[in-house]
């Protein structure tokens, strides 16, 4: 999973950058989630992951931490690496930010839609609202890539109907 989620996104980014395909008002939109929304209080054991040179080191340290090896820190990893990534990319003339969806109705989601589309229903039930669709998510991520966003970099963005702030706030 970190492979998929995390790693290859990385090891693509740098790629891109390194080769000049990615320049001066570029912007680059990466896809966590709300699993992922306790980024700050492990970012010391992520960063120690995201100081991970390259492809094969990154895969390494996962191998050294299988406890690691799951979908909340692949996560968590996009985030940290959003918001740690945004000063010196922006240096480079290129911003960088995620959206953080929450259940999202997807084939994927509907294959384990217990657990994945299982979360929140008591909120969207109360609220009258379904599980988000690909085009809901779809909207702040070009939004986030457009030049309406260029003051806007190292951000990760919860898209999640309200969900998030409504546990927070306790309503």
């Amino acid at each position: 999973i970190e492979k998929i989620n995390f790693i290859g996104h990385r090891h693509l980014i740098d790629r891109v950058i390194e080769k000049g395909h990615l320049g001066r008002g570029s912007a680059i939109g990466m896809i966590s989630s709300t699993a992922g929304l306790g980024w700050r209080t492990n970012m010391a054991l992520v960063k120690e992951y995201l100081a991970a040179p390259d492809f094969d080191a990154a895969v390494a340290w996962i191998e050294e931490h299988p406890e690691r090896a799951d979908y909340m820190f692949s996560k968590q990893a996009i985030n940290v690496y959003v918001a740690s990534q945004a000063f010196p990319f922006l240096a480079q003339g290129i911003r960088i930010n995620a959206i953080l969806p929450g259940p999202t109705d997807t084939p994927l989601a509907r294959a384990n839609a217990e657990v994945w589309l299982g979360f929140g229903t008591d909120y969207r039930g109360e609220t009258g609202i379904e599980a988000s669709q690909p085009d809901e998510q779809a909207g702040p991520m070009a939004f986030l890539c457009s030049d309406a966003a260029r003051y806007i970099t190292g951000e990760v963005v919860v898209v999640d109907a309200g969900y998030t702030s409504s546990g927070i706030t306790g309503t």
